[in-house]
């Protein structure tokens, strides 16, 4: 790749990026089902073409924002772990910072979730998973966990999944029914440790 080629690939992405913390600002206001790809252009401030370039549909954009969103959550995330010696504590600040982020996007992603609960699904079978960092994350997690804990399994990825799921399911009764999410935390990881100590 030339370095012209290498410039405007990086000018691209730094377009995408800026575009993304807009659109994020948008749905976690206005939400995503009810405006059109017309009014997401002018709320961002561009237009409706250089939207429909960069995103060729507003399900495609919906799935970029997600991976936009995966991605800063892993950057925090290992922020939150930073030295931090004890993997139990590093997946319960997992769980606290998964249950803040969702209730903070609430209005983003409430309608598209609660309208196809397979969503999520479809997000991780993607040609491209942007939460494959997350999940290797969590699977450190637990090989570390397994030095001090006799655990049901050698499959940390697969542990880390079902971690994932567990709290998805919490996530989901949330979205629909309500109640507290942010405080449950520790009781969700006591919940999943008492199904997976062996």
């Amino acid at each position: 790749m030339t370095l012209k080629h290498k410039i405007r690939s990086r000018v691209e992405e730094t377009k995408r990026e800026i575009i993304l913390d807009a659109v994020s600002d948008y749905f976690e206001t206005v939400g995503f089902s009810e405006p059109k790809m017309q009014d997401i252009a002018k709320a961002v401030g561009i237009s409706v073409g250089a939207l429909y370039k960069l995103f060729p549909s507003k399900e495609e954009l919906f799935f970029a924002y997600i991976g936009h969103q995966i991605e800063l959550f892993h950057r925090r995330l290992l922020q939150l772990c930073e030295g931090e010696e004890d993997p139990e504590r590093c997946l319960v600040l997992y769980i606290q910072l998964k249950f803040s982020t969702f209730a903070s996007k609430r209005k983003a992603i409430e309608d598209p979730v609660i309208g196809d609960p397979l969503f999520f699904v479809k997000m991780n079978t993607r040609q491209i998973n942007p939460a494959a960092p997350i999940f290797d994350f969590l699977a450190r997690q637990f090989e570390k966990l397994a030095a001090k804990k006799r655990l049901k399994t050698a499959n940390y990825m697969k542990t880390g999944y079902l971690l994932n799921g567990a709290t998805m399911g919490y996530i989901e009764y949330w979205l629909n029914f309500g109640g507290e999410l942010e405080e449950k935390a520790e009781e969700v990881f006591e919940r999943f440790m008492n199904g997976i100590e062996a």
